[in-house]
């Protein structure tokens, strides 16, 4: 396992940027950019009865010119990243993955990238096995971002394995692309994968945190499957199962949660 950090291209960075800023995306991820720039007018483009387009517009000109005032944070940002991963991490990975999914790890996903760049939504492709990473991000938020992005990329590497299903079932909003969310926290947490760095309070969405099911803890729950596992397969089954029979109670709390 291998991974490359490198600065993201500027209008791949803006096609993920405005697919959050659409007319029927929640404040709750739309905010998220004008937090990181507050330079951007969120009343401007959200309250002032724009359109979509209009928008688009707007935010395209201003993260231009965000890119060319931030260009040296994102180049040092890089080298950062990169001396980080090298002297504490890349060593160590394939044997913490190994591990903590029951299977070797050493020749697999040899060509990750981190594309560090302008979009404080970090998000991932699995069919290039590369994700983003703000370019503001301290050190441990940067590496808790790529260790959250690899145990994805992992999981479905041996999920499509054992379950030989089709990969655009992995993407938002289907239950498999949930699923992963949640094991991700339970994975790391309770693996080598967690003694890397320290990691901050949270790895996964913040409101699964607090989340009950059935009364318990969602992650208490996937701990208690993950640990009492044959190996990686059966967790893999046994927790698809639990999210089946719970997703109408699952979908309505996030739902809430997001608001």
């Amino acid at each position: 396992m291998r991974l490359t950090w490198k600065q993201k291209d500027f209008d791949e960075d803006i096609d993920f940027i405005l697919f959050h800023q659409r007319d029927e995306t929640p404040k709750y991820w739309h905010y998220h950019l004008f937090h990181a720039y507050p330079d951007l007018d969120y009343n401007y483009c959200w309250n002032s009865g724009i359109s979509e387009e209009q928008r688009f517009d707007y935010i395209i000109e201003q993260m231009k010119i965000q890119a060319k005032k931030r260009q040296d944070v994102i180049d040092k940002s890089i080298k950062s990243f990169q001396q980080f991963w090298n002297d504490n991490i890349a060593d160590k990975l394939n044997k913490v993955f190994s591990s903590a999914f029951d299977n070797d790890c050493s020749n697999i996903l040899n060509e990750m990238k981190a594309e560090v760049g302008l979009n404080p939504n970090c998000p991932r492709y699995i069919d290039k096995y590369s994700f983003d990473v703000y370019h503001y991000y301290d050190t441990q938020w940067a590496m808790t971002t790529a260790l959250h992005e690899i145990t994805h990329f992992v999981w479905f590497y041996f999920w499509q394995q054992h379950f030989k299903d089709n990969p655009d079932e992995y993407e938002f909003p289907n239950v498999k692309w949930l699923l992963s969310e949640i094991v991700v926290e339970t994975i790391i947490r309770n693996s080598e994968i967690g003694k890397l760095i320290e990691f901050p309070q949270w790895i996964a969405y913040p409101y699964f945190y607090d989340m009950k099911i059935n009364g318990d803890l969602l992650f208490d729950t996937m701990k208690k499957l993950y640990l009492g596992r044959k190996d990686i397969y059966d967790f893999m089954e046994k927790s698809f199962d639990w999210i089946k029979n719970n997703e109408p109670e699952l979908r309505k709390k996030i739902a809430e949660a997001e608001k």
